[in-house]
C-alpha cells in the first residue's frame, strides 16, 4: 500500500495526540487509491473504505484541515454574545472537522487524470468517514494545495497548483515529441464560502436553509475556483518577501514547463497576482520547492526582528522545519531528470563523493520590466520578466555541463534592498548532482530522479545533547539537515552540512577564511564561487532497491522499540517492496567521532 508521492507525519496537538504517520498509495491499473495511516505510539494502522478509495484513485499529498472559525465576522459576532475563543471558536465543534484531511489527487495516466481536492472527515472511522469533492471533476489533477487567508477576513481558503496534460500518453503524439513540454499548469484559489447568517442567541453560524452552515455540505460544494496565474503545476511554497507590503509570494516549481517561477499576490477580498518572474528557466524539471534557512537566521534573534529579511509564510513541505514568520535565506529546488543508471549497479558512495565535489554558483540575472501594464505569455496587468538567464561562476572551473542527471539546487533570496527579490539575480547554487534512475518496469511512466528534499533538525526543538545525551540541553544547531528521497533512485539520502573549508584535504575553520564578499549588493559568504551556506556532504544514504518518492520526519516516540527519546525518526516509504523503513537518529554519545551531529 505505499505511495510513491506522500507520506508524511502529521503531528498538529490541536486534533492529534502525538504523531500519525499517513501514507498514500496508488497503482497503474487498479482503480483505487490507497490511503493508511499508524498511529507511531501504539503501532495501530487504519485505512479509509472503500467508497473513499475507488473516488481517490491517486492520492498524493494530504495535509490537515485547520481549525479555525468561520470568519471574522463571526468572531466579532460571538463576542457581543458573550462567547469566547475558548468556548465557541472552531468549526470542529459542528461539523465534525477534529480529525480531518484534505487530500490532492489525480495523475497524468490516462484513467486517473481527472483528479481534484478532497476533504475526508473521520478517515479510517467505519461509522463517520465521509469524503466530499471541492472541484468539479474536470480534467486536472492535483499534487499539492494549502489553506491560506487570501482575502484578509479570517476564512482559511485553499490556495493549489493544479496540472494536466494533453492525451499524448494515449497515442496522439509522435515519439520523437517531448510530452512534458505540453503539460500546463495553474496557479488557483478555492473560495471558503460564507455562512449565509447567524443565530443570534447562540452565534451559530447558518446556511441558507437554516441548518448550521457547513463549508463541505453538499450545498456548499463545489468551491467557488479562480485561476490566479498559469504556470505553477506541481510543488510551491509561499514567503513573504517584503512584510511592509500586503503581497506574498508564490514561489513555484514548474515541472512542465521546466522552470522556477515567482508570483506575488495581492491581499484583499479579490486576490489576485500583481507581478510574475522567472526566476531560472534552466533548472530543468523542477520539482521540490521548499523555504530554508541554510544561514541560521531562525535561531538569532536580532534576524526575527529585521523586517529586510524574507519571511516564511507555508515553507512548502509536509515536514515543516520553519513556521510562519520565521526568517528563511534559500529556496530548496529538485531537479526531477531522467538519466538512467549504468546497468553494471547501483549507485555507490563514490558517486555521492564526485556529485558533492561538483558544486557551483551560478547568478541568474533578470532586468525587470516594472511597467504594470506589460504584457507576457502568463497573462496582462501586472509587471513581469521573461527574459532570464544563466551566467556561470564557478568553482575550480567546473561548468553547467557538469551537471549530470537529477540535481538538488539552492538559490538564494536577495536581500540588499527593498526589491532585490524583483530586480536582482537568485544565485543558484548546486548542492548535488547526478542522480541517475534505476530502470524498472514499475518506473515506466515518467521515471525521474531525485524526488522531494526536506530540511530537519535531529531533535524536535533544534538543540542538540550535553555531554549526558540528553535532547535540547546542549546547543542550537544554526543549519539544518537535508533529506532527499531519490525517487527513481532507488534510495534515500541524508545531507549534513559542512561547517569548514576543504583545502587539500585540511580543514579550515570558516572564521580564518577570508570568503565574504558583496554580489549584486548582498554580502554573501562566497569561497571560491561557491555560496558556503549551502555546503553539504553525504551522511547517510539508505539503499532500498524501490522507488522512493518521498520522506516523513516524526520525533514522538516509534511503539516500543528501543531509541533516544526526542530525536528525529525518518520514515521512508519502499513503493514497489510495499514497505516503510523506520530510522531512528540519537544522541551519537557511543561514538567516538564527535563532529556536533
Amino acid at each position: 500500500f505505499v505511495g510513491r508521492d506522500s507520506l508524511f507525519v502529521d503531528d498538529d496537538e490541536d486534533q492529534l495526540d502525538g504523531d500519525r504517520l499517513w501514507v498514500t498509495g496508488f497503482s497503474l491499473t487498479k482503480q483505487r487509491g490507497e490511503l493508511h495511516t499508524l498511529d507511531v505510539k501504539t503501532g495501530i494502522m487504519s485505512h479509509v473504505n472503500d467508497k473513499t478509495a475507488k473516488s481517490i484513485k491517486w492520492p498524493n499529498e494530504v495535509a490537515s484541515i485547520p481549525m479555525q472559525s468561520t470568519n471574522c465576522e463571526f468572531n466579532k459576532y460571538a463576542e457581543g454574545l458573550g462567547k469566547t475563543d475558548d468556548s465557541y471558536n472552531s468549526e470542529s465543534d459542528y461539523n465534525g472537522l477534529a480529525d480531518a484531511l484534505l487530500v490532492t489527487d489525480g495523475f497524468l495516466v490516462p484513467g486517473k487524470d481527472k483528479g481534484g481536492l478532497y476533504v475526508v472527515k473521520n478517515p479510517g472511522n467505519k461509522a463517520a468517514e465521509q469524503k466530499v469533492c471541492l472541484t468539479d471533476g474536470s480534467e486536472w489533477f492535483y499534487h499539492r494545495a494549502i489553506w491560506l487567508d487570501l482575502t484578509g477576513d479570517g476564512r482559511k481558503s485553499i490556495l493549489a497548483a493544479r496540472a494536466k496534460v494533453p492525451s499524448i500518453l494515449n497515442g496522439n503524439s509522435g515519439a520523437q515529441e517531448d510530452w512534458r513540454a505540453l503539460g500546463v499548469g495553474e496557479l488557483v484559489w478555492l473560495e471558503r464560502p460564507q455562512p449565509h447568517s447567524f443565530n443570534k442567541v447562540t452565534g451559530s453560524p447558518l446556511d441558507v436553509d437554516g441548518n448550521v452552515f457547513d463549508p463541505f455540505s453538499d450545498s456548499n460544494t463545489p468551491w467557488k475556483l479562480r485561476v490566479l496565474d498559469e504556470g505553477p503545476d506541481v510543488m510551491f511554497s509561499v514567503a513573504d518577501l517584503d512584510p511592509t507590503d500586503s503581497t506574498i509570494e508564490v514561489i513555484a516549481s514548474q515541472f512542465f514547463s521546466r522552470k522556477l517561477s515567482l508570483h506575488s499576490i495581492q491581499l484583499g477580498p479579490t486576490p489576485k497576482v500583481i507581478f510574475q518572474r522567472i526566476i531560472d528557466e534552466r533548472c530543468g524539471a523542477a520539482f521540490s520547492s521548499v523555504l530554508s534557512d541554510l544561514d541560521g537566521l531562525a535561531s538569532t534573534n536580532e534576524c526575527r526582528r529585521d523586517d529586510s529579511l524574507p519571511l516564511v509564510v507555508d515553507v512548502g513541505s509536509t515536514v515543516v522545519s520553519l513556521n510562519g514568520g520565521d526568517p528563511f535565506s534559500h529556496v530548496l529546488v529538485t531537479s526531477h531528470e531522467c538519466t538512467y543508471a549504468e546497468t553494471n549497479g547501483a549507485t555507490s558512495q563514490s558517486d555521492w563523493q564526485q556529485r558533492s565535489i561538483q558544486q557551483q554558483s551560478t547568478i541568474v540575472p533578470s532586468p525587470i520590466d516594472q511597467n504594470e501594464d506589460s504584457e507576457s505569455d502568463f497573462g496582462k496587468g501586472y509587471g513581469v520578466d521573461t527574459t532570464p538567464s544563466v551566467e556561470v561562476h564557478s568553482s575550480k572551473n567546473i561548468d553547467q555541463s557538469k551537471i549530470d542527471g537529477g540535481s538538488l539546487f539552492a538559490y538564494r533570496i536577495p536581500t540588499s534592498h527593498k526589491d532585490a527579490w524583483k530586480t536582482l539575480p537568485w544565485t543558484r547554487s548546486v548542492i548535488a548532482t547526478g542522480f541517475k534512475v534505476q530502470g524498472q518496469l514499475s518506473n515506466m511512466i515518467n521515471p525521474g530522479a531525485p524526488g522531494f528534499c526536506y530540511t530537519f533538525f535531529p531533535t524536535r526543538d533544534g538543540m542538540g545533547n550535553d555531554c549526558g545525551g540528553n535532547s535540547g540541553t546542549g546547543k542550537r544547531w544554526s543549519r539544518p539537515l537535508i533529506g532527499l528521497s531519490g525517487d527513481c533512485a532507488e534510495a534515500a539520502y541524508i545531507l549534513r552540512p559542512i561547517d569548514c573549508d576543504v583545502d587539500d584535504g585540511n580543514a579550515v575553520p570558516l572564521s580564518s577564511s577570508p570568503s565574504s564578499r558583496e554580489v549584486n549588493g548582498s554580502n554573501i559568504n562566497f569561497n571560491d564561487g561557491i555560496d558556503k551556506s549551502t555546503k553539504y556532504s553525504l551522511m547517510c544514504e539508505i539503499k532500498c532497491k524501490s522507488t522512493v518518492g518521498s520522506l516523513a520526519i516524526g520525533y514522538d516516540d516509534f511503539c516500543s522499540a528501543e531509541q533516544h527519546s526526542g530525536y528525529a525518526k525518518i520514515y521512508v516509504p519502499c513503493y514497489e517492496l510495499n514497505k516503510v523503513l523506520v530510522f531512528a537518529m540519537g544522541s551519537g554519545e557511543d561514538e567516538d567521532l564527535d563532529d556536533g551531529w
